[in-house]
């Protein structure tokens, strides 16, 4: 039956929300527009979908049909922690740091904020009318930004020192790695992190590449060195395989795990299977420091800046934490973008802790966790990268 939050019986309400989800992708006004973005960055919008249609009951409907581990995962989240932002409107101090770090605990990665923001947003705008809409989300989005940034802060502040038991034994090379590489993932995935590992110690480098849904996953377990995330962006870009993520962890150890999420246009590994031990290889001889990934791309038309259908955005925050400045970058997509970034960076003697790309039609999103001399970036080097950061998108 309707009650003072929902005007709808509970069956209505769910339409309505998702009704209000549709319109969001023809949002013209600002506060819904923000929403809409987010909405366009959500790889799995089913799983939005079904949660707001089912939602106490959207557990057991996922397990009765079968639904993939990962969205059954996103599924729970989604209901269990439906009331978490809204809740933090009508009733935490946003200024307080205690509930950013409250929010960022719950909610775990800044994909399920997204999802969670969303959500709240189709609830809000189904259940109040129409004249108190704008304030209230208003307060939502602040709330989302409070807690994204706590996301984002801890991606290089937040190290994992203790190991969950539920881990194999001799996992412990993720010690000092983001904690977000452990609620990223399920223990299945570390267990394959954690051959890779073991295959990388003789000789300091181990690739794997695995199939997914419509892409490919490229693992890559080595030493670190200079230019090697750059370098494995480039080798990439030079077999005309597209970037669609991408996460680089480091720990004081000097090892690194990055992994990248790769697109297929011309379905150059599906049509011969041969080219991915190729690619392996040529990844191997990467990050090994054998092959420079500058002559694999030094026949490429360079980008043309007067072609961009938006300008770069270039965002510095030297308070995120203690050592290292982030850096978020906002530019049009297109091949070798990820390579020429990082390389801007590690050409100017940064060291690259963190990465996290995302990339959504044309659009990429890039945050990079980015030290200089074992501190955070000066003004005047900020001064210097944000000129040649946008320079290169």
């Amino acid at each position: 039956m309707a009650d003072a939050d929902h005007p709808h019986t509970l069956g209505e309400h769910a339409l309505v929300t998702i009704e209000r989800i549709g319109e969001l992708r023809k949002a013209t006004d600002t506060s819904r527009q923000r929403f809409s973005v987010l909405l366009s960055e959500i790889d799995d919008q089913e799983v939005l979908v079904f949660a707001l249609l089912f939602r106490d009951a959207g557990k057991e409907a996922a397990a009765r049909i079968q639904m993939p581990a990962g969205a059954q995962d996103a599924v729970e989240f989604l209901i269990s922690h439906r009331l978490d932002l809204s809740d933090a409107v009508r009733g935490r101090d946003l200024d307080d740091p205690v509930t950013a770090r409250l929010l960022a605990d719950a909610i775990g990665t800044i994909e399920r904020l997204k999802l969670l923001a969303v959500l709240t947003y189709a609830e809000t705008a189904a259940s109040h009318p129409e004249a108190t809409i704008p304030w209230r989300l208003e307060q939502l989005w602040r709330t989302y930004l409070v807690a994204q940034r706590e996301l984002t802060r801890e991606l290089e502040t937040d190290r994992i020192q203790d190991l969950p038991q539920s881990l194999a034994a001799g996992a412990e090379f993720v010690k000092g790695f983001p904690v977000r590489y452990l609620r990223a993932r399920t223990n299945g995935e570390v267990e394959v992190h954690l051959k890779l590992y073991e295959l990388s110690r003789p000789t300091g480098v181990a690739v794997q590449i695995d199939r997914i849904e419509g892409a490919y996953k490229l693992t890559v377990v080595a030493r670190d060195m200079p230019f090697l995330f750059a370098s494995l962006a480039g080798a990439i870009t030079s077999f005309g395989l597209d970037i669609l993520k991408a996460e680089a962890f480091s720990n004081s150890k000097g090892l690194v795990l990055d992994t990248f999420v790769l697109g297929d246009p011309k379905r150059t590994l599906e049509l011969n299977p041969p080219e991915i031990e190729r690619l392996e290889d040529l990844i191997r001889r990467v990050g090994l420091g054998k092959t420079d990934a500058r002559r694999l791309l030094r026949n490429r038309t360079q980008a043309d800046p007067k072609k961009r259908s938006f300008s770069p955005q270039v965002r510095f925050d030297s308070e995120a934490c203690d050592t290292a400045t982030l850096v978020e970058i906002v530019a049009e997509d297109r091949p070798g973008l990820l390579y020429d970034l990082a390389t801007v960076f590690s050409s100017t003697g940064c060291n690259i802790d963190v990465v996290l790309i995302d990339t959504k039609g044309h659009r990429a999103i890039d945050v990079f966790y980015v030290a200089h001399a074992g501190g955070k970036l000066s003004p005047e080097l900020q001064a210097t990268l944000r000129e040649k950061l946008v320079a290169a998108c």
